[in-house]
């Protein structure tokens, strides 16, 4: 584990979770071999067996047959999920570096340390606060705001509010803790990226649990939710970026923990086969037309939504790999051999 950035004795609750985090980083060295074998092939298999259940059905073959496609699957999801990690573990790792690691920031943070214990909380406080909290919950208003006033000039405000924010705090910065003259263009240069990727995580947060907060019948409580996720987000990141100076195996795990956390409650995770499947071409899309062999339409005119051509239009596709194809219309769900089957079109993305 690196070493930490202000030397202050240790205290036995940091003991507790520096033992806490070495033993997980054991365990997972002792089987990183098993893990790297089974997981993702497991992992692409759990995605499948949950897409099956929710539409209530199993495909016609073997699924461990197509290892591939399970692989595929949990490449889908890996990314996804490390994605988020990313955008947690990063900002830490580019301002704890390039910013409070600098050795002359390092040294004027550590000159303005007050001398009484009990005084180092509020200023510790102020640093996590000054640094990350704020900036990333200011950015993440800034971009917000555009979003909802001006969304065609949301890919210029990606660039121009994190410089703002930036130049702002790194001001603030510069006269709260006594930094030397031009301490704040360092601060802009360390932490732009970061207060970037931050604003960013929470905004696609955001999008992502819309269509959830939209569903609940709650009237204007809902605003309260958005209101919610805009700010805890921006903490969550500016959480794990401070973490940083415990060092980057502690980042790392409260990146991958809250990664989860927002994937679950954000609908990320729990929308994951659907869009795995959808991803990967075989369902969960919207079919423009299919086109039935003549014969068969003759035997099931009166129980499908055929037209004079034997085929069905606008009809969502739950699965198209195996024997059979399985459709949704209207509720009802309709399963047709493949070997009846001429054509699916599909809309152009």
């Amino acid at each position: 584990m690196q070493p930490k950035w202000i030397d202050q004795p240790v205290s036995s609750d940091e003991d507790v979770f520096d033992q806490l985090l070495a033993s997980s980083s054991a365990v997972l060295s002792r089987h990183i071999s098993i893990i790297l074998k089974a997981g993702p092939p497991l992992f692409g298999f759990a995605i499948f067996v949950f897409y099956f259940y929710r539409h209530q059905f199993y495909p016609s073959f073997d699924l461990f047959q197509f290892s591939s496609l399970l692989i595929a699957a949990a490449a889908i999801g890996f990314t996804i999920i490390g994605l988020l990690v990313l955008a947690l573990f990063s900002p830490g790792l580019l301002i704890y570096h390039q910013f409070l690691q600098h050795q002359k920031v390092k040294d004027d943070l550590k000159y303005s340390l007050p001398y009484l214990e009990e005084r180092r909380g509020w200023w510790v406080v102020k640093l996590g606060s000054l640094v990350f909290a704020l900036p990333f919950i200011i950015c993440t208003l800034g971009l917000m705001a555009v979003v909802i006033l001006k969304p065609p000039l949301f890919p210029i405000s990606v660039v121009l509010v994190p410089i703002a924010v930036t130049l702002l705090f790194g001001l603030i910065i510069q006269v709260v803790f006594e930094l030397k003259p031009f301490s704040f263009l360092r601060y802009m240069w360390a932490t732009d990226i970061g207060v970037m990727i931050a604003g960013l995580l929470a905004t696609f947060t955001l999008g992502q649990s819309a269509p959830i907060i939209e569903g609940f019948q709650i009237g204007a409580w809902k605003w309260a939710i958005y209101a919610a996720v805009v700010l805890v987000i921006p903490l969550i990141a500016a959480l794990c970026a401070f973490v940083f100076v415990a060092g980057w195996n502690a980042a790392l795990h409260f990146s991958i923990f809250f990664a989860l956390l927002i994937a679950l409650y954000s609908g990320l995770l729990t929308t994951l086969p659907e869009k795995t499947v959808r991803a990967l071409g075989l369902g969960n899309f919207q079919a423009e037309a299919i086109l039935l062999q003549r014969d068969y339409c003759d035997e099931q005119v009166e129980h499908l939504p055929l037209d004079a051509g034997c085929a069905m239009s606008n009809i969502h596709v739950i699965w198209s790999l195996g024997e059979t194809l399985i459709l949704r219309r209207d509720g009802r769900v309709i399963q047709i051999p493949f070997r009846f089957l001429r054509a699916i079109i599909k809309p152009a993305e």
